[in-house]
């Protein structure tokens, strides 16, 4: 149970769809607050509802670019865990400038955001080349450490909605969970 020295924990999760992931976590864990950062609008408004439906209050979305919120409203230290699974891989070339782990300085936010000690970033998608280059990001990174590659399990049991998806229609799926260790 993801619980820091007996304190709630403040979660961030990146692309969160239409909730999947975030309104299940919410429901798991109600001593803790989880934060969906979604760019598209109707899959904001989706999750909104839900947590709405359910009466969560340990929930919230934000809708827009996640790296300008890190960098100019989220204070040092505030985040727990990061949780960012199956975003859209932007396949041609053109887009790939939308992949905002390779975005540059996005690291440097999640770490500053991220409060001192070992913090772990939970990874997944379908999409093979995206998976490799974010496994290359997270190795020349100095601060990251890769502890399972590929074949962590759904974190806390929790799958979303594309995972479901891809799983049945026979899609291999890239689960990691890589350390960030943040010095105090």
């Amino acid at each position: 149970m993801p619980v820091l020295d007996g304190q709630p924990q403040f979660v961030l999760e990146i692309g969160s769809g239409k909730g999947a992931f975030l309104v299940q976590y919410a429901q798991k864990f109600p001593q803790n607050f989880i934060l969906g950062a979604e760019w598209d609008l109707s899959c904001a408004r989706s999750t909104v509802k839900k947590l709405q439906k359910l009466g969560l209050q340990n929930a919230s979305v934000m809708r827009g670019d996640l790296f300008y919120f890190l960098r100019d409203l989220v204070p040092n230290n505030l985040i727990d865990e990061v949780h960012m699974y199956f975003p859209d891989p932007w396949p041609k070339r053109r887009q790939q400038k939308n992949r905002l782990i390779l975005r540059e300085g996005f690291l440097e936010q999640i770490c500053r955001v991220l409060k001192p000690g070992q913090r772990n970033f939970y990874w997944a998608t379908d999409h093979e080349e995206y998976n490799t280059l974010t496994l290359n990001v997270f190795r020349k990174f100095p601060l990251a450490k890769i502890l399972e590659e590929n074949t962590a399990q759904p974190t806390y049991g929790i799958e979303t909605g594309f995972e479901k998806k891809y799983k049945k229609e026979g899609r291999k799926i890239y689960r990691s969970v890589i350390c960030i260790n943040i010095e105090e």
